[in-house]
């Protein structure tokens, strides 16, 4: 799930060290980042790749293959970080 409004060669989309997201949606084991980034445009937000979080032993691991409720919860979360970059990108003329 990437974003389908590109914001050219000039956007810092990628994430640096350092560098916190704006937000993080969460459902079940699916994670997305939400980035505020700066383009030639302006300020615009954009959702990571989701992570599928488990824990093996004592130890949390990220992996990318998705079970029977995992995509259950990757579609709610997708919708969920939808409606957190419309949020956060009302008030700043931006539509997405």
């Amino acid at each position: 799930m990437t974003q389908s409004n590109s914001q050219g060669p000039e956007s810092d989309d990628a994430p640096t060290p350092g560098r916190r997201p704006e937000s993080t949606v969460r459902v079940g084991n699916v994670e997305i980042a939400v980035w505020r980034n700066n383009g030639s445009n302006g300020e615009f937000y954009s959702a990571s790749a989701p992570q599928i979080r488990y824990k093996e032993g004592e130890q949390w691991k990220d992996g990318s293959s998705y079970g029977t409720l995992d995509l259950l919860a990757l579609s709610e979360a997708a919708r969920e970080a939808s409606a957190k970059i419309r949020e956060l990108s009302r008030g700043r003329g931006q539509r997405r």
